[in-house]
């Protein structure tokens, strides 16, 4: 562990330098802006989320931070917005952009643009020992699994539902919660047999509690994670695009994705 650590001072200048590349276009409509708001769900550990001193943490505040920095010191405002809200808040235009794991889809990709910054997967997370013998999506035949809404688990899992039945198997109960906290904690006070996530949020929860949980179903349906940016916004995303780039190429990106330990994640 203490060989993947990273100096906290090295890492605040690998996020927080430069301020602006040169070949960074400012949108011109955030020019003069002293702020950018920013919407998330901030409820999905290690992405975005609160710490025990109630202080919001995680990949996704981080990279706020970085981007609004390189978009000439910004401050951000933080907007919570429940998971299944985000898209509707950006178009409604409530915030700037959409900062969270969100997964690259064809049918989010008609109507909002992204950004990509991480590729992500899905597992199942189930009590320790596994105690329903929960190892494939099959396994999850007749049993309750949570969810979070909006999710892309909702939907495979949905989806899987279907091969069950047309192999004559029941189906599973798919609880559907609104915020991630929820329905892994549905699984921890054993109201529901398992709980469909994301990886790096399976992983989270495996590590903080290792004689609680494991996981059941392990990393499936890997697809690239991106930020959430208005069609008509396209100076916004012409600047997070090169951004990113930056970060990439100045150590910064890959310096963020090890403070959380998600090094596989990083963009080919």
């Amino acid at each position: 562990m203490f060989e993947r650590r990273i100096p906290q001072c090295l890492l605040a200048l690998c996020l927080a330098a430069p301020l602006a590349h040169a070949d960074v276009k400012i949108p011109d409509r955030l020019q003069n802006a002293s702020k950018v708001t920013f919407c998330g769900g901030m409820d999905s550990p290690p992405m975005g989320f609160y710490d025990a001193n109630q202080k919001l943490t995680g990949v996704t505040i981080d990279l706020g931070e970085a981007i609004a920095k390189r978009l000439g010191d910004k401050k951000i405002d933080w907007r919570i917005t429940p998971f299944s809200g985000l898209i509707p808040a950006l178009l409604a235009g409530q915030c700037d952009m959409l900062v969270d794991q969100l997964f690259d889809k064809p049918e989010r990709r008609e109507v909002i643009d992204m950004v990509n910054y991480m590729y992500s997967s899905q597992a199942v997370v189930v009590g320790k020992g596994n105690p329903e013998g929960i190892h494939t999506l099959d396994d999850l035949s007749g049993k309750k699994v949570a969810v979070l809404n909006g999710s892309t688990i909702r939907t495979l899992l949905e989806a899987h539902n279907e091969k069950l039945a047309k192999a004559g198997k029941p189906p599973m109960k798919v609880v559907v919660y609104n915020t991630d906290t929820d329905a892994f904690q549905s699984l921890r006070i054993r109201q529901t047999d398992a709980y469909g996530t994301t990886v790096e949020t399976a992983g989270y929860y495996q590590s903080t509690a290792p004689d609680l949980f494991e996981i059941g179903v392990p990393a499936f349906a890997r697809i690239l994670t991106g930020l959430g940016i208005r069609k008509e916004d396209k100076q916004l995303s012409e600047a997070v695009t090169q951004i990113i780039k930056d970060m990439q190429a100045d150590g910064s990106y890959a310096a963020l994705l090890a403070k959380w330990h998600i090094e596989g994640d990083k963009l080919d």
